[in-house]
């Protein structure tokens, strides 16, 4: 991956947004695969799962050493396949040929070969049209020339690289040169051949080993874009500063298919009395997306109709998962037979489940969660070393707008591309379990015109039964005066 077109692409990333460090209870130390990758991939594992407390995991974030949050986005477990841990690096036998033999200013180059039965080099002249000798040259990685070792004033600038009994694909070419290497920039192309001969162009790349003061830039990688089948390789230098002295060529494996694996959690229950059934409820302890399931009673060999059913807690309702569908569990001598697990249609996080079984148990049955685990690619920003962090009642995760940059990167590289890996290490405590209690309810501020809207509604209903009051005192007063007019006649 070209760190430059990485740095571009950063350049207008966004600014990450969400909680503090001191906010979460744990965090995990990142490795990461490479120094200049750019954007990475963290792959949670159990543990990280476990100390999440959100449905929706949005209180996992990744911090630098400053303590600032970083730009990251939860991606599904398509995302966590790619690369493996780490890549594999293979060396590969070489020959320096002369300085000027391949070059633009020379590139009518021929290569008289001595090939073993398998293909491998074992000798090799090189020599110019016009009948210059190049001289015989020497192989490295294990591989020796017919002529010995040859001295050359000054570094070669083509070199021919052994495929022949590299039998897998590579997706890129790693040098390496002496650390006290002056500095220097130098543009190379790369061509594949099947014969020596008869050359095809694969690859073009910049190489580098500058510094300024306490900064460094290394670029010691060559992509090679598509597959290739070609059984040699030339490198030649065609501009920029001369090569230096090349000490080893190693190719690097491509990743694999992107198959995340499945991984299970299992769960012990407890049973439960419900009238004159008994069911049995389980507790997750961590927010996995399961999205296979299956139920194992303690006895050996057993056929029972289960039901499974899920809710984030009380007071919810449960809503099912599985069933009913009969589970069964057969041993016959040294092999085993027994019912597939259950899939689900979408990933579910609840925290509680329950199992119902349509025959009588002897002890609860074991609940197993089958899930493949989610991503969170994240953006280098700020010094190193990077951490994952977990587990907050207060902290909540804003997702980064990351697709457009991830989906420039796969144009750039291939649709295989991903972000490099970053493994979380040894857990540490932050805050611990201060920062899983729940932040204490504000007061209620006082509502002024909810309480002037009470008290009009009160002074009104005084005056209204003041009036009332009057009115009946009055209508008293009339009917008494009536009586004494009627007696006095």
């Amino acid at each position: 991956m070209s760190r430059w077109s990485l740095l571009m692409l950063l350049a207008a990333a966004p600014v990450a947004s969400g909680g503090e460090h001191r906010d979460y209870a744990r965090e995990w130390p990142l490795t990461l695969s490479r120094d200049d990758g750019g954007a990475y991939r963290v792959v949670l594992t159990e543990e990280i799962y476990r100390a999440a407390q959100d449905a929706n995991l949005a209180d996992i974030e990744v911090f630098n050493a400053n303590g600032e949050a970083l730009p990251v986005t939860l991606q599904g477990p398509e995302s966590a396949g790619a690369q493996e841990w780490p890549r594999e690096m293979r060396g590969l036998p070489w020959f320096p040929l002369a300085a000027d033999a391949g070059s633009p200013a020379s590139p009518d180059l021929h290569l008289k070969a001595q090939l073993d039965g398998d293909g491998r080099i074992v000798g090799l002249d090189a020599s110019v049209r016009g009948g210059q000798n190049a001289g015989g040259v020497a192989a490295h990685g294990g591989l020796r020339g017919s002529s010995g070792v040859a001295v050359e004033a000054r570094p070669a600038q083509t070199y021919l690289i052994d495929l022949s009994q590299h039998k897998t694909p590579f997706s890129s070419l790693q040098l390496q040169w002496n650390a006290d290497t002056r500095p220097f920039q130098s543009q190379v192309h790369v061509s594949g051949s099947d014969d020596l001969q008869n050359w095809n162009p694969l690859a073009a790349a910049a190489l580098a080993d500058l510094s300024n003061g306490p900064n460094s830039l290394r670029r010691d990688r060559i992509e090679i874009a598509r597959q290739h089948t070609f059984r040699y390789l030339r490198l030649s230098a065609s501009g920029g500063d001369p090569l230096p002295a090349i000490s080893a060529i190693n190719a690097e494996a491509p990743p694999p298919p992107p198959e995340p694996e499945w991984r299970w959690l299992s769960v012990d229950g407890e049973p439960q009395q419900e009238k004159d059934r008994i069911w049995y409820r389980y507790a997750l302890p961590a927010r996995i997306p399961a999205r296979q399931l299956d139920v194992r009673p303690e006895a050996g060999n057993t056929a029972v109709t289960w039901t499974v059913s899920s809710r984030e807690g009380e007071p919810r309702p449960w809503t099912g998962r599985a069933g009913p569908w009969t589970g069964y569990r057969v041993a016959s001598g040294d092999s085993v037979e027994s019912s597939t697990p259950q899939f689900l249609t979408a990933p579910v996080r609840e925290r509680e489940w329950r199992v119902d079984a349509a025959q009588g148990l002897n002890a609860p049955p074991t609940l197993l969660l089958g899930y493949r685990p989610e991503v969170l690619v994240f953006l280098a920003q700020g010094p190193g070393p990077y951490t994952v962090a977990a587990g907050s009642a207060k902290a909540r995760r804003v997702d980064a707008p990351l697709s457009t940059l991830l989906d420039a990167l796969r144009r750039r590289h291939g649709a295989d591309w991903k972000p490099y890996p970053a493994k979380p290490g040894t857990a540490a405590i932050v805050s611990g379990e201060a920062a899983l209690q729940p932040p204490p309810v504000p007061p209620r501020p006082m509502e002024w015109k909810s309480w002037l809207l009470w008290g009009l509604l009160i002074a009104g209903t005084v005056v209204v039964s003041a009036m009332a009051m009057s009115l009946l005192q009055q209508r008293k007063d009339d009917e008494q005066a009536d009586e004494k007019t009627n007696e006095n006649p």
